[in-house]
C-alpha cells in the first residue's frame, strides 16, 4: 500500500510540473511585451519553479530511503517467519516428549496403585457396591417418578395450549363474523350502535323507560315523523337527545391497509362519513320538535378509537358540529355525562324525600298533641291507683293483721303468721305540660330551637 501512495504522489507531481513548465514556456513567448511589475512576477515564478525541483529531488530521495526500508523491513518479516516456525517445531518435538514420558509414567503408577487396590479389596467389594447399588436403585425410582411426572404435566400443558389455541380461533372466528355483518349492512350496524348506547346508559346508573326512553317519535312540524334513538331525562323536566351514528367502513378499510398511503386515504374518507352523518342529524332540528329539551344534540359514536382516528383526520370537525348544536362524543364522555345525570336524579330524590320526611313530621307532631293528654289522664288514673293501693295496705295491717296474729297466740291458728304487705312507693311520672309541646302545626327545626 505504501508502494502505491509513493506512485500515486510521484505522478501528482510529475503533471503539476508539466502543468507549471508549460505555463513557464507560455509566459517566456510573452515575455518580450510584458511590463516590469510583469516580469518581476515572472522573475518569482522562476524561483517558485527552482524551489519546486528542489522540492521534487527531496521527494525523490525520501522515496528512495521508503524503498529501501520497505525492503529491509520485508527482509526481517521472512527472518522472523522462519525463526518461529524453527521455534513452533523444536517447541512441538518437545512436548511431544515430555508427553509420551508422562503417559508412560502414569501408566505405570496407575497400574501399580489398581493392583495394590485390587489385593486390598479383594473380597470385600461386594460389601463396599451394595450401599452403592441401593442409593442408585432408589436414585433410577426418583428419576422414573419425575419422568413421569414431566410428562403429564407436558400432556395438560399441550391440552391446555391446544384448549388455548381452538379458543382463540374461536374468537378470531367470532370477530371475523362480527367485522363482516358490520361491514355488510348498516341496519346492523345501527342497531350494534344502539344497544352500545344503551349499554352505556344503564352502566351509568341510569334505568330504561324511568330516567331515558328508546325511540321517542314526534312531529317535525310538516307532517313527518322524527325518532330519536335515546331521549335521556333531566331533574327540572328538562331532557335531551341522543342520537347513535356508526361509521365504519372507512375505518375497517384502513386497518386492514398494509400500505400507509391507502390507510390514509381511507382515514380520511372514514372523517368525511362521521362529518356527513353530523350534518344529516343537525338537519333534523330535533330541539325544535321535541318539547323540554336541549338546544343541542349529542351525536353517540361508538367507540373512543373509532372518534379518535375521525379527529385525527379533520381536526374542525369537533367546532363545526358545535356550531350546527351537535356534540360528538364516544363512550367514555358519554358514561361521565350519564354519570352526572344520574347523581342529578339521586339529589332530586333526596330533595324529595327530604320534603316527605317533613310533611311526615309536622303529621308526627299534630298527632302527639292528643296522645299526650291521654298519657296525662293514664298517668294520673295510675297515680290514683296507687294512693287507694296504699291506703287499702295500710288500713289491712293496722286492723286485720294485727288481729290476724292474736289467733296463733291463742293457739287457734297453724303454719305461720300472716306477712305484712309493703306499700308502692314510686309514682308514675307524668308527660311534660301541654304548653312546652303546643308549638303548633308547621314547627321547624329552627323555630323548635328558638322557642327552647
Amino acid at each position: 500500500m505504501t508502494d502505491s501512495l509513493s506512485t500515486l504522489w510521484m505522478i501528482l507531481f510529475l503533471l503539476a510540473a508539466g502543468a507549471a513548465g508549460y505555463l513557464f514556456w507560455q509566459l517566456r513567448q510573452q515575455q518580450g511585451g510584458l511590463s516590469p511589475a510583469e516580469q518581476a512576477r515572472l522573475h518569482g515564478y522562476d524561483e517558485l519553479k527552482a524551489e519546486r525541483d528542489s522540492e521534487r529531488q527531496r521527494a525523490n530521495e525520501l522515496e528512495k530511503r521508503l524503498a529501501a526500508e520497505t525492503a529491509r523491513a520485508a527482509e526481517r518479516d521472512e527472518a522472523h517467519k522462519l525463526a518461529r516456525a524453527e521455534t513452533e517445531k523444536t517447541f512441538e518435538s518437545l512436548a511431544q516428549r515430555a508427553l509420551g514420558a508422562s503417559q508412560q509414567n502414569f501408566l505405570t503408577l496407575a497400574k501399580e496403585t489398581f493392583e495394590k487396590h485390587q489385593q486390598a479389596a479383594a473380597g470385600g467389594v461386594k460389601e463396599l457396591v451394595a450401599p452403592v447399588q441401593e442409593q442408585f436403585n432408589k436414585l433410577s425410582e426418583t428419576i422414573a417418578k419425575i419422568e413421569a411426572t414431566r410428562t403429564a404435566d407436558k400432556s395438560a400443558l399441550g391440552e391446555q395450549m391446544r384448549q388455548i389455541g381452538e379458543a382463540m380461533s374461536q374468537t378470531q372466528a367470532v370477530t371475523g363474523k362480527l367485522a363482516n355483518a358490520l361491514r355488510a349492512g348498516p341496519k346492523t350496524r345501527g342497531r350494534w350502535g344502539e344497544e352500545t348506547l344503551k349499554n352505556v346508559l344503564e352502566l351509568s346508573g341510569l334505568a330504561a323507560r324511568i330516567d331515558f326512553h328508546a325511540e321517542q317519535s314526534a312531529n317535525d312540524g310538516d307532517g313527518g315523523r322524527v325518532r330519536p334513538d335515546v331521549t335521556i331525562r333531566l331533574p327540572g323536566g328538562r331532557c335531551i337527545v341522543v342520537d347513535s351514528k356508526v361509521a365504519l367502513s372507512g375505518y375497517l378499510d384502513a386497518m386492514e391497509a398494509t400500505d400507509d398511503a391507502a390507510r390514509e386515504l381511507l382515514l380520511k374518507k372514514h372523517a368525511q362519513e362521521l362529518r356527513n352523518h353530523m350534518r344529516g342529524l343537525a338537519s333534523k332540528e330535533y330541539w325544535r320538535h321535541i318539547p323540554s329539551t336541549a338546544d343541542f344534540v349529542i351525536m353517540f359514536v361508538p367507540g373512543d378509537n373509532f372518534l379518535a382516528a375521525a379527529f385525527e383526520q379533520d381536526q374542525m370537525l369537533y367546532q363545526d358540529a358545535f356550531k350546527d348544536r351537535v356534540v360528538i362524543i364516544g363512550p367514555s364522555n358519554l358514561f361521565a355525562l350519564a354519570k352526572t345525570i344520574a347523581f342529578g336524579w339521586r339529589q332530586e330524590e333526596i330533595q324529595a324525600n327530604a320534603e316527605e320526611i317533613a310533611k311526615l313530621g309536622r303529621e308526627l307532631h299534630a298527632r302527639l298533641l292528643p296522645l299526650t293528654k291521654h298519657l296525662a289522664a293514664l298517668g294520673d288514673t295510675i297515680g290514683k291507683s296507687v294512693a287507694h293501693y296504699n291506703a287499702f295496705v295500710s288500713s289491712f295491717d293496722t286492723r286485720v293483721l294485727v288481729t290476724a296474729k292474736k289467733f296463733r297466740e291463742l293457739g287457734a291458728a297453724e303454719g305461720g303468721d300472716p306477712q305484712e304487705t309493703p306499700q308502692i312507693e314510686s309514682q308514675p311520672r307524668l308527660p311534660a305540660p301541654q304548653a312546652e309541646l303546643d308549638f303548633g302545626v308547621g314547627a321547624t327545626p329552627a323555630r323548635l330551637k328558638r322557642n327552647g
